[in-house]
C-alpha cells in the first residue's frame, strides 16, 4: 500500500488520534453551519448541518489499496473488503452461526470496511447496492459515524479526488439509529440529507439527487471504492461502544462470511 493510500492500521497512534481529536472538538465547538439540501439536481433548501461536517477524522483520505489479496477470486465475483484498525470479523452476539464484522470503539479506536472497484464505475450504478445491517448493543449512531464513504475521481484520470458521505440511520445526517435490535439501512433511499457531497461543492442530498448533482457536475466521473466507516468516538459519546455489521453491499458484492474479507 503506497504513502498515497489508507495508511496501514497501525500507523494511527494515540497521539495523532488525540491531535485529531482536539482539532474536531475545536469545530464541534461552533456553531452548525448553513447548510444546502439538494431537490432533483438542484440544491436551494436551507437548514442547519451539524458542527461536525468537515471535521470527520478519515474524511480527506483516499480509501483504496493496492492490495492484491484483496482482488477478485474469480471474473464477476468481484474484490473482497479489507478490514483496518479495529474492525475485525465476528460472530453475531445474537446468533453464533452468523459471521459479521465488528468494532468497539472505547479508547476512540477507529474501523474500516474497504472494497476498491474496477475502472469505469459511475454513481448511478451503486443504486440499490449500497446496503448494510448494523447492531448496537448499547451506543448509537454520532459524529457522521458510521457511514459510506464513496471515494470519486471528478474526471476520469484515474486519480482521487474527493469523497461523498453516506450517513448511516432513518433521517438526514444520521439521525434515527437503532439500539438494542438489528437494523437494515438502504443507504440509497429516500432520506433527505442522508448524502454529503460538500467536498465537492455538491451541499446534501437525497440518493437520486445525489445522482443527478455529480452527473451534472463531473460527467467523466467514476467511483474507486466504497468504504464502511466508524470513526468518530475521539469526539462523539453517541459514538463510542461496541458495533456489529452484516450484509454490507458495496456494488456488485456484499460481505456475508469471514471468506469475503481480508484482513490488513
Amino acid at each position: 500500500m503506497n504513502s498515497s493510500t489508507l495508511p496501514n492500521r497501525n500507523s494511527f497512534t494515540r497521539k495523532r488520534i488525540a491531535m485529531f481529536a482536539a482539532a474536531v472538538a475545536i469545530v464541534i465547538g461552533a456553531s452548525a453551519a448553513t447548510a444546502q439540501i439538494g431537490t432533483g439536481s438542484l440544491t436551494n433548501t436551507v437548514t442547519n448541518a451539524p458542527a461536525w461536517i468537515g471535521a470527520l477524522l478519515l474524511g480527506a483520505n483516499d480509501m483504496s489499496s493496492d492490495g492484491a489479496g484483496a482482488e477478485e477470486e474469480l471474473p464477476g465475483l468481484g474484490h473482497k473488503f479489507e478490514l483496518y484498525y479495529g474492525m475485525t470479523t465476528a460472530q453475531d452476539p445474537l446468533n453464533p452461526t452468523n459471521d459479521v464484522i465488528t468494532i468497539d470503539t472505547t479508547g476512540n479506536v477507529i474501523g474500516v470496511a474497504l472494497r476498491n472497484l474496477p475502472p469505469g464505475i459511475k454513481i448511478a450504478a451503486f443504486t440499490n447496492q449500497l446496503q448494510l445491517k448494523y447492531y448496537f448493543p448499547t451506543r448509537s449512531c454520532g459524529g457522521g459515524s458510521p457511514r459510506i464513504q464513496l471515494a470519486v475521481d471528478r474526471d476520469g484520470d484515474g486519480r482521487f479526488d474527493a469523497n461523498l458521505f453516506g450517513y448511516v440511520g432513518h433521517g438526514g445526517f444520521g439521525a434515527g439509529c437503532v439500539t438494542g435490535a438489528w437494523d437494515f439501512v438502504d443507504m440509497t433511499d429516500a432520506v433527505p440529507a442522508r448524502w454529503d457531497g460538500t467536498q465537492l461543492g455538491l451541499g446534501y442530498h437525497s440518493w437520486a439527487s445525489l445522482i443527478a448533482a455529480v452527473n451534472a457536475a463531473y460527467p467523466n466521473h467514476q467511483i474507486l471504492s466504497g468504504s464502511l466507516v466508524d470513526d468518530s468516538a475521539s469526539f462523539s459519546p453517541a459514538a463510542t461502544g461496541r458495533a456489529y455489521y452484516d450484509l454490507l453491499t458495496i456494488e456488485n458484492r456484499t460481505l456475508e462470511q469471514r471468506q469475503d474479507t481480508v484482513r490488513k
